[in-house]
């Protein structure tokens, strides 16, 4: 490791005055500096290299000292490794990089022939300083008066004046070294700075998440309106006066509290994403959507963050509805375990608070499929304060959405669209298992009159499809084929949890 020079210190408080005379008078533009052991013997460091010499006396400084002086500044990102070897500490901290719950920035690496084993230190996100226990046997922890025993490849936190027992060999826990070593830390701790790298990293992460999860997710052009929602007449017009009237009106609710988040709960295919679109663009709102999961990252507190810049966005660009798919992954009950999943659930939490608070046109709604394993606190008043069920359609609403998703296809005036309609409703057949089964007739039809075949002979032409019509037997394939998976157990029921 190459030290630059030091030439302007004064050294002269580490020269016994009765060796003064011994002394250059021009010692404080030295570029070396003469310490003293306990012996009273000299040795120089050359802030050129580092001699054998130098280190040997470095590591007369008691490893307590030395291990103060860099927990004088301590981050989170850093990592101080303690020990004989460099690699054997290393391959010790790279079984329990699990333990380390954030992005190493830095690392140090203090060599200690005396230290019976190895050790790691690192501040996690709650700022509280942990050791790592690297080794394959326990060590001792004396706390309090107390002792307590550290596993192999355990981390534990620990305090001033806590002393660790490793193999035998105590190290007392120091906040401060008992005397300034700030000027000799390059000379007896190895550095290792990733921070430039993993910052490009950590940017070029956020970026993209942000960047294609949200900007990218934007559809305030999209056509799909209630009226392009068959059925749900009921929760169309609660959305109405929930978030549409105050939207459009907002003095007929100056005196009002207002609703800013909202679940829609059901089975899968019922229609909660495309009614969500639909109530964006009845407000004319901008429309963020994305999967509960969608912002979650590994890095510890950059989860958080992501929330954080999510509603930001939402907020500068309001009036803003985000559509939040998959509730549950990431607003489920707390546990006292999961710590990390706790703190997004507080981030969310505090979030929808500050909207309320503050009255923004924000608004916020979350779909799942599993409402029970929704937090109480997310789904009580002033958080995600109403609650709708999205249930499989009836009769009537699944003639509604057979109409909108057949308004531009060919139908043979001889579908018998009440019987299919009845069949479906027996099944307790959904929106999505609707369109499906009219886009398979469609395909089914192609197969039929021969349009696939043209294609794949290269012999087709517009005129082919002029004449074109989807028959009931095109209906009838698809309806039977979805019947029979409804009941087989090779396929997963559409509309239904297994």
């Amino acid at each position: 490791m190459r030290i630059n020079p030091v030439t302007t210190r004064n050294y002269r408080t580490y020269i016994p005055k009765a060796e003064k005379t011994k002394c250059n008078t021009t010692v404080s533009q030295s570029t070396d500096l003469r310490l003293m052991d306990k012996n009273h013997n000299y040795a120089a460091v050359n802030f050129k290299g580092i001699p054998n010499t130098s280190l040997d006396l470095v590591k007369k400084i008691p490893l307590e000292d030395r291990l103060a002086s860099l927990f004088q500044n301590f981050k989170l990102g850093d990592l101080i490794l303690v020990g004989r070897n460099l690699n054997e500490c290393a391959k010790g901290m790279y079984k329990d990089s699990d333990l380390v719950k954030n992005a190493i920035k830095r690392s140090f690496f203090i060599e200690d022939d005396n230290l019976g084993g190895n050790l790691g230190f690192i501040k996690n996100p709650l700022g509280d300083r942990e050791v790592i226990n690297l080794n394959d046997f326990e060590v001792g922890l004396i706390s309090n008066n107390k002792t307590y025993s550290l596993k192999p490849h355990e981390s534990f936190y620990v305090l001033q004046d806590d002393i660790l027992m490793v193999n035998g060999v105590p190290l007392k826990i120091k906040d401060k070294s008992k005397t300034d070593l700030s000027m000799f830390r390059k000379n007896f701790a190895r550095a290792f700075d990733y921070d430039k790298e993993v910052s490009q990293k950590l940017s070029s992460l956020n970026k993209k998440t942000i960047s294609n999860l949200i900007q990218g997710t934007r559809k305030t052009s999209s056509p799909v309106t209630f009226a392009q929602v068959g059925g749900y007449k009921e929760l169309k017009d609660s959305l109405k006066k929930d978030i549409i009237y105050p939207l459009k009106y907002p003095d007929a609710y100056e005196n009002m509290e207002l609703n800013h988040g909202f679940i829609l709960y059901g089975l899968p295919g019922t229609g909660k994403t495309h009614i969500a679109r639909a109530l964006a663009n009845e407000a004319g709102a901008n429309f963020i959507s994305l999967n509960g999961l969608d912002l979650e990252s590994k890095w510890v507190g950059e989860s958080e963050a992501n929330w954080r810049r999510l509603f930001a966005e939402a907020k500068e660009n309001q009036p803003t509805i985000i559509f939040l798919d998959e509730f549950d992954a990431v607003a489920r009950s707390r546990d006292s375990k999961d710590e990390y999943g706790n703190k997004v659930v507080n981030q969310i939490l505090t979030l929808m608070t500050d909207i309320d608070n503050e009255g923004e046109n924000v608004f916020v709604v979350g779909a799942t499929n599993n409402y029970k394993a929704l937090d109480k606190a997310i789904i009580r008043s002033g958080r995600f304060g109403k609650h709708y069920e999205v249930a499989p359609p009836d009769l009537d609403a699944l003639r509604e959405i057979f109409d909108i998703q057949t308004k531009n296809k060919p139908l043979d005036e001889n579908i018998k669209k009440d019987e299919m309609l009845n069949k479906l409703l027996s099944v307790g057949a959904t929106g999505a298992d609707t369109k499906h089964i009219i886009n398979e007739a469609h395909n089914n039809g192609y197969i039929r009159a021969g349009i696939f075949q043209k294609m794949e002979d290269g012999t087709f032409i517009p005129q082919d499809i002029r004449q074109f019509k989807i028959m009931q037997e095109d209906f009838d394939k698809a309806l039977d084929d979805f019947l029979k998976d409804k009941t087989s157990n090779t396929r997963r029921k559409i509309g239904y949890n297994n």
